[in-house]
């Protein structure tokens, strides 16, 4: 393995546009890449010590994207084979279990024996907050000061609120919904699944506002023309679209989805605001019934 002064003897070699390429694609101010290359041309001593300057900055940027880009990441996806099957415990089957197979996609986390519960507030939401909503932890005497361990804004989408909210909301079914979620629970082989929705291209990125890895994507789920002749009923085609942001923090140990039908921007601005905190409970893998569990938006 080269040590430190022979991968900088090695680079040393390297042309200074070649440098100053690298500097403006790693994301440094052009005004300090030619202030650093002027400095060059005063002196041999000032132009050795200036490419150092650029030669470090790209190793240490170098090893931040090789170290990226090698699993230290906190979220990690896989498409599996459409005949894997992920089993669930499931009191009403006569089995006592269910088996999952064809998931569109596959979310693992690092071993965490232990997670530290959380709660959090939304900063921000594209909608007046209403004192009830179904669904949610807690379901009423919803304030703006509120924590919750689950939001579901389903309900506005009924019926009887249409007069209440967009036209748009009544021909959706989840505006928005969080959940908070724990790394123990997928120890031991676990994961997070999408089992119906096919995602589109994930994005990763880190948030050191939330101290958060970030992955967020489009799911989109198609449904064919049919009918329902029981009901003397015909549906056209159609498909279902949510987008997603999902928060995790391996230290700490949760995972924080959120997701919803008004739109990436919308998600994200969502995702961005919230507030967090720990409740002060520690959780393990045994407080839950099952390793797996299922994420589409819209799917109970």
């Amino acid at each position: 393995m080269l040590n430190r002064d022979q991968l900088f003897d090695a680079m040393d070699g390297i042309r200074d546009e070649y440098l100053s390429s690298a500097v403006d694609l790693l994301g440094y101010a052009k005004e300090d890449n030619l202030m650093i290359l002027e400095q060059h041309k005063k002196a041999a001593r000032a132009r050795k010590a200036g490419r150092m300057i650029l030669i470090a900055a790209v190793i240490v940027c170098l090893f931040t994207v090789t170290a990226f880009a090698a699993g230290l990441f906190s979220i990690s996806t896989r498409v599996p084979d459409a005949k894997e099957t992920f089993q669930i415990h499931w009191d009403e089957s006569d089995s006592g279990y269910l088996e999952w197979s064809d998931a569109k996609l596959v979310l693992t986390f690092p071993e965490v024996t232990e997670s530290r519960e959380i709660e959090f507030r939304p900063g921000w939401l594209p909608f007046e907050l209403p004192e009830t909503l179904a669904g949610s932890s807690p379901w009423d005497g919803i304030t703006a000061e509120t924590w919750f361990r689950r939001f579901s804004s389903e309900s506005l989408s009924w019926p009887e609120n249409a007069d209440h909210y967009p036209s748009e909301y009544g021909d959706i079914m989840q505006p928005i919904m969080i959940e908070t979620y724990s790394m123990a629970q997928f120890s031991d082989g676990g994961a997070m699944l999408m089992l119906y929705q096919t995602p589109g291209e994930i994005t990763e990125e880190h948030w050191d506002k939330l101290d958060a890895d970030v992955l967020s994507f489009h799911g989109k789920q198609h449904f064919d023309e049919r009918d329902i002749p029981e009901l003397d009923m015909h549906l056209d085609a159609y498909d279902i679209d949510y987008d997603y942001v999902l928060l995790s923090n391996e230290e700490q140990g949760w995972v924080i989805e959120v997701c919803g039908q008004l739109g990436m921007d919308t998600a994200r601005k969502v995702a961005e605001n919230l507030e967090i905190r720990e409740t002060g409970s520690t959780l393990r893998q045994e407080d839950f019934q099952n390793k797996y569990l299922f994420i589409d938006g819209g799917v109970g």
